[in-house]
């Protein structure tokens, strides 16, 4: 990776050993070599794009992390929100702002509140400048050099999950500024000025604590605003933790001072067997076993032995409460994973009149239906490869041979254009981020969907690698057009699977692994941060790399996928299919699903419109073997009824909406068969009549 040379001085490893502790991390942001990133092993043509990285990214280089929870830190002037939950964060040159919303809830949405009261956390001499220092698999770090002097400065350690947001100060007097209340006291703890809680007028009480000793006193208390300061230079560490609302407020403080000297600085994700592993890596002076940490509910369904701290009063989020936990390791293990549990499903039998209804609908099929400017644009074009793909492999589960053969033809020879530019909207690796991109997205930032700003590239690309994945399930990995095209098969799938082999590309681009769920909005900053509309697609893109791995017989990358592809799952079952009112409150959770999820905000709406087929089918395309996995037949359960009644109530449903929703209703609705299917006039670009009876025949089959 290409170095990133810090400003450090030798005096400092001595003030400041935490530097050494840094330098140790598994740093994703440097790669070894600052020799050419671009080189002749790069498959594709090159281009430039158009959308240049500022200068808070500092001194990283390309590939840059374009979907991670914290972007909106580094796009745009760089000032629009984080959610490292459970606190709302931003920043700006003058330091880290930071406050803990309350949860509202509407028919339509329901999210985090906008609050009037913040904390400001900066230096008296005020800073020069901001910039990203390192970041890795569940952290950021920023720093903000001092207005009098490079030598000394702040770094903010961001990540979700911590009840402390946690500063280093270097030779800084510390400037504390509550905005939107007084203060009623300052209460110092014990007798080394260590630790203080501010009792503030609006009822809530933060605790401070300090590695060092330090003198915090209250300038400026007035009645909307009040700020805590120190009249000497400080080194050293500082967090800041509300304390829960509760009568037992003390025994919370108790808690949170007990804990806080276990400081994290870096985190890693690995993978092994079912599990996906969180560990902490915690400062040299740490306990490591007493990191306390928040948990979200589906953390607390896969955490292995896990060590709750009960007495310590919840935070609240979006996503439910958060509960403290102890430890610097998680081990997040599942049952089953998800891809394993569908894998052979094309190989069971279809027999009788299910057999000779398949295979008439598959001799009626046109294989690809060619609608310009539908099938230049990046998106559509793979929903109709993948529909191809669709047809192909059940083509061959019923013995169908010759449609196989005309499929695979059809493929390559479309693939095959792709690949040699012989389209007019070719795809190009994007030397400035590190990515695949479309000419077309490169050319403008709305086109293909914000291609070319790192929108959606899970949803695109995940119909391209599952054709990929049926050409080679169906003629094996020495066919030869894969054999003269596997190098850039196995660099799209790196695109946004990467596990840190390919040096172009950044690691696992969407997914975000404290939150278990991919976001997909790219270079795009919006004041709700992250979001993903589609779960199914995203759920798409990582069981098309499961089986495009496993057919390549990458064993590792394979296992890798389908972790990512099984918490994806399981996300979206807990946060955007609504069973009950564990997750969100009435009124918002009658309506059963989540179209888009933002990291503060769930809305019952799609990017294209508030029609309910949309809103509900966005959450089910494609139907492939692994929707089986992923549309919750419990919660369909109890949530048809309402689904059926606020699709079909409708004066008009278009037919490729309504042959979705009645796909995902036959898992629970014996009245949707085979009549049904034959009803409709016309498919999603992604579906097929056959794909539907295919489907209709598994939801009725043992």
């Amino acid at each position: 990776m290409i170095s990133i040379i810090f400003y450090i001085f030798a005096v400092l490893q001595a003030v400041f050993p935490l530097y050494t502790t840094y330098n140790q991390t598994n740093n994703l942001s440097k790669r070894e070599g600052p020799s050419a990133f671009i080189s002749q092993y790069i498959p594709f043509k090159i281009r430039e794009n158009n959308v240049k990285p500022n200068n808070i990214w500092g001194s990283h280089k390309a590939p840059y992390p374009t979907n991670k929870w914290w972007l909106n830190l580094v796009m745009g002037n760089g000032q629009e929100k984080i959610y490292p939950y459970p606190y709302t964060v931003s920043a700006s040159d003058e330091g880290i702002f930071f406050y803990h919303g309350s949860i509202k809830v509407e028919d339509s949405k329901t999210f985090v509140n906008k609050e009037a009261y913040k904390w400001s956390v900066g230096c008296k001499d005020g800073f020069s400048g901001r910039k990203i220092y390192e970041y890795d698999d569940l952290m950021v770090k920023m720093k903000f050099n001092s207005s009098k002097n490079n030598q000394k400065y702040m770094v903010s350690f961001l990540l979700k999950g911590s009840p402390y947001m946690s500063f280093y100060y270097k030779d800084l007097k510390p400037d504390f500024t509550f905005q939107g209340s007084g203060i009623d006291s300052l209460e110092s703890k014990g007798i080394e000025n260590k630790s203080y809680i501010a009792h503030i007028k609006n009822g809530r009480k933060y605790a401070i604590f300090f590695s060092e000793p330090l003198k915090l006193t209250v300038e400026r208390n007035e009645l909307d605003s009040f700020t805590l300061l120190s009249a000497e230079e400080y080194t050293g560490m500082v967090r800041i933790a509300l304390i829960p609302d509760d009568e037992d407020y003390e025994s919370n403080y108790d808690i949170l001072f007990k804990h806080s000297r276990s400081i994290p600085i870096s985190a890693k994700v690995e993978f092994k067997a079912n599990s996906i592993i969180h560990t902490y890596k915690v400062t040299e002076r740490s306990e490591k076993g007493s990191l306390l940490l928040l948990t979200h509910p589906h953390h607390r369904d896969s955490l292995t032995n896990p060590r709750y701290i009960q007495e310590l009063g919840s935070y609240k989020s979006l996503r439910g409460d958060m509960i403290a936990i102890i430890g610097n390791v998680w081990n997040l293990k599942y049952e089953k994973l998800s891809g394993s549990s569908v894998r052979n499903i094309h190989k069971k039998k279809i027999k009788g009149e299910n057999l000779n209804l398949i295979k008439n609908s598959l001799k009626q099929e046109i294989l690809y239906i060619d609608d310009y400017p539908q099938s230049s644009n990046i998106y559509f074009n793979g929903k109709k490869l993948a529909r191809l793909a669709r047809i192909a492999l059940i083509a061959e589960q019923v013995g169908l041979y010759d449609i196989v053969d005309k499929s695979i033809i059809e493929l390559t020879s479309r693939l095959e254009k792709i690949f040699t530019y012989n389209i007019s909207n070719p795809i190009y690796y994007d030397q400035t981020w590190g990515g695949i991109c479309t000419g077309d997205g490169l050319n403008s930032e709305g086109n293909d969907f914000g291609n070319g700003v790192y929108n959606d590239h899970n949803f695109h690309y995940g119909y391209y690698i599952y054709s990929l994945y049926s050409i080679i399930e169906l003629k094996g990995i020495e066919y030869e057009w894969v054999k003269k095209n596997i190098d850039k098969i196995h660099f799209l799938a790196n695109e946004y699977s990467n596990s840190g082999g390919n040096k172009y590309f950044t690691k696992f681009r969407h997914m975000d692994f404290y939150d278990g769920n991919s976001w997909v909005n790219g270079f795009h900053v919006f004041e709700n941060s992250r979001n993903m509309e589609s779960t199914s697609e995203s759920v798409n893109a990582y069981y098309s790399t499961y089986l495009l791995y496993s057919v390549l017989n990458n064993d590792r990358d394979s296992n890798i996928s389908n972790l990512l592809l099984t918490s994806e799952i399981k996300s979206a079952q807990k946060y955007w299919q609504i069973k009950d009112e564990s997750i969100y409150k009435s009124p918002f959770s009658k309506n059963k699903i989540v179209g888009v999820l933002w990291e503060n905000s769930a809305e019952y709406t799609t990017w294209f419109g508030n029609n309910p087929e949309y809103i509900y089918g966005i959450q089910f395309l494609p139907f492939t073997p692994i929707s089986f996995e992923l549309i919750d037949k419990a919660w369909m359960e109890k949530a048809w009824s309402t689904i059926k009644s606020r699709v079909f109530s409708q004066n008009y449903v278009a037919p490729e909406w309504k042959g979705l929703i009645y796909m995902a209703g036959a898992l629970v609705d014996t009245s949707i068969n085979v009549k049904t299917i034959n009803s409709l006039t016309a498919y999603d670009n992604g579906n097929s009549k056959t794909n539907a009876l295919w489907w209709i025949y598994n939801c009725s089959s043992d």
